[in-house]
């Protein structure tokens, strides 16, 4: 990872850890929401590419009775060059859960789950101060957290998008 110095405005702005933090947070807080259980670790590797990807986020159905399975049939160039995101932000993705960790918004649990310390008022505050694609970034997560919640596992969740564990 390049040190903040030599990072783009862009970049540190888009791939700022607290502002990924929240963004998996709020996916830890809608799958919670939608399973009573703790995020998978490895379904947070998932989260960037696909809610940082305006193309992705902006198709995304707006109520979780759309399936994945069958959003994913119907959306299928959302999935051209997932693995490749998901690569390339898989240090951002790391960097931001050792801030959520450092600041207490979210824990590893004895399993090696995520979990979130902090509750939905919290990322409502922190959604408050975002502005326009930002915000939806956030907003959206929630809802890919109870659409990742949905799934019957993990595996599935991961083999859809073409990637494995």
């Amino acid at each position: 990872m390049k040190p903040w110095i030599e990072r783009t405005r862009e970049e540190a702005h888009l791939l700022n850890p607290a502002f990924c933090c929240v963004t998996i947070t709020s996916v830890c807080a809608g799958y919670s929401e939608s399973t009573a259980q703790p995020l998978p670790f490895v379904l947070s590797f998932m989260i960037l590419p696909i809610v940082l990807h305006k193309t992705t986020r902006e198709s995304l159905p707006l109520t979780t009775k759309t399936s994945m399975p069958m959003w994913l049939q119907e959306h299928a160039e959302a999935r051209l060059g997932f693995h490749e995101r998901l690569m390339a932000l898989r240090p951002h993705t790391r960097e931001a859960i050792r801030h959520g960790l450092a600041f207490d918004w979210i824990e590893i649990d004895e399993s090696g789950n995520i979990r979130c310390v902090v509750g939905k008022p919290a990322i409502d505050k922190a959604l408050r101060k975002l502005e326009s694609d930002a915000r939806d970034c956030v907003s959206r997560a929630r809802f890919l957290g109870k659409w990742l919640g949905a799934m019957a596992s993990t595996e599935t969740s991961m083999a859809l998008w073409g990637i494995r564990p």
